[in-house]
């Protein structure tokens, strides 16, 4: 389905690009009813962002022009010097402590289309659609949210839209090519998606960026016999734990190299990664095994490594998510810099599995992303080192998200209730990613955490010694 462009691209710069879908190279500014074509000042209801808004920013992409990032105070001093460049979001609109708020709120029937994709994408159901639209007009009128994806970014490249929860809803994309394509990453495995990529002439790739990104592998697997699915060795998942499924059987395990390598994993000089068609890159950090996918020096295909953040009109990366090593992932990203600065590395969409895809301005040669990437690593060397152990992550998570499960109820008898109650069980460097930190309930929470601790220890040491006189009188009598 082609997509007419964004309001605010002017008709000439439209007309440039083959592109087919709604993307973040401008901002879209509010628009009365009066102008453009479809605007109905009826009810096409209201978009919320609770405080489960765990910062996947999946959803935007699906109503880029009802949906951005909220933008703390806080924030602008670990910025630095980057200006704010992406539009404001509407207060009211989004719980503090969300990391995405409402630009506006739906005034056509295409404006609900993409704001019940965007509530459906949601992989913690963060974002409501709450009062219902016009007579005539209601959800089940409309169809199936994804009824519209999958959607052609451009030449031969879709997005699918239809995101598995299990891969914390990420984004995923097919290569259409002969013999069979590439499928980056995984969608729900919903027949819906399994005709449309049969329709295309099968999967015979299957590239799994790192190891967050791999539920349903087996599925995939099963339904295009003979495709080859690819993971870097460090990702790999003997044993199959939670959403996280074994990934043992994966036909290629991709080494650390520090080389571009094809799919089978044959190397690649640096020279040749112009015009190679397909190339990978391992760009360790996010995860030890993450990897990017370079298509035909056009498309890059990031995973959880790189991002687009209209908020502050760059790339960037998640320091919040940062499982491995940050200072590991800003070596990786020096690395694309260097590529990229020595004429070798050029890409005009940067398409991640969270946040935003982005399409660089001009034609997406080399100098283009040199400097891109170089205002993205410069942006990263200004954040705090170190990393988000998984462990500490998923009872954040769970206490933002699911704050009815027995863990989230243990986080928030100790860190109390609303904004910031949470941010104690992160690592300290990591706390101030929170849109809502209060360093005051952080501090207050770790002394509950010590005087627990302390009376715990107390209790321990006098029940031994109240059990050593016990003992020692036993043996009295014994004697």
């Amino acid at each position: 389905m082609a997509l007419r462009p964004p309001r605010c691209v002017r008709p000439l710069e439209a007309s440039r690009r083959t592109c087919l879908l709604s993307v973040s190279v401008v901002v879209c500014a509010p628009m009365d009813n009066a102008q453009g074509d479809g605007i109905d000042e009826g009810d096409w209801g209201r978009l919320h962002v609770t405080r489960a808004c765990c910062g996947a920013g999946v959803c935007r992409n699906f109503a880029p022009e009802l949906l951005g990032e909220v933008a703390p105070a806080h924030w602008g001093a670990m910025d630095g010097d980057v200006r704010r460049r992406g539009p404001a979001v509407l207060a009211g609109t989004y719980e503090e402590g969300a990391f995405t708020g409402i630009l506006r709120q739906p005034r056509s029937r295409a404006d609900l289309e993409a704001a019940r994709s965007a509530v459906a994408a949601c992989p913690v159901h963060a974002l409501r659609l709450r009062s219902p639209p016009p007579s005539g007009a209601r959800p089940g009128a409309v169809g199936a949210p994804f009824r519209a994806w999958p959607r052609r970014i451009e030449e031969d490249v879709w997005a699918l839209g239809h995101p598995a929860r299990e891969n914390a809803g990420a984004t995923a994309y097919f290569i259409e090519r002969p013999g069979g394509g590439v499928l980056v990453d995984l969608p729900s495995p919903t027949e819906a998606v399994f005709r449309f990529l049969e329709e295309r002439g099968g999967v015979r790739w299957i590239f799994l960026t790192h190891r967050d990104h791999t539920a349903h592998h087996a599925e995939f697997a099963a339904r295009f016999p003979g495709c080859r699915r690819v993971l870097a060795a460090a990702d790999v998942n003997p044993r199959g734990a939670g959403r996280n499924p074994a990934t043992s059987e994966v036909e290629i395990q991709l080494s650390d190299r520090l080389e571009p390598m094809t799919l089978d994993g044959s190397p690649l000089a640096d020279s040749d990664l112009a015009g190679a068609e397909l190339a990978v890159l391992s760009q360790p950090g996010h995860t030890a095994g993450s990897m990017c996918l370079l298509y035909r020096g056009r498309f890059l295909f990031t995973g959880d490594h790189l991002a687009y953040s209209r908020r502050i009109g760059q790339m960037m990366a998640f320091r919040l998510q940062c499982w491995n090593d940050w200072e590991r992932q800003i070596r990786s990203v020096r690395r694309l810099v260097a590529l990229a600065g020595a004429g070798h590395l050029r890409f005009a969409w940067l398409l991640p599995g969270h946040g935003e895809w982005h399409r660089l301005e001009g034609d997406g040669g080399a100098p283009a992303a040199a400097a891109e990437l170089g205002r993205a690593l410069a942006w990263m060397e200004r954040q705090a080192p170190g990393h988000v152990p998984f462990f500490r992550f998923i009872p954040w998570l769970q206490s933002r998200s699911y704050p009815g499960t027995r863990l989230a109820r243990a986080v928030h008898a100790i860190g109390g209730d609303g904004p910031g109650s949470e941010a104690w069980v992160l690592p300290r460097a990591a706390r101030p990613y929170l849109p809502d930190y209060r360093p005051e309930k952080a501090a207050a929470a770790w002394l509950r955490v010590s005087l627990v601790a302390v009376t715990a220890l107390g209790a321990a040491a006098a029940a031994a010694r109240l059990a050593a006189r016990a003992a020692g009188a036993v043996a009295k009598r014994g004697a």
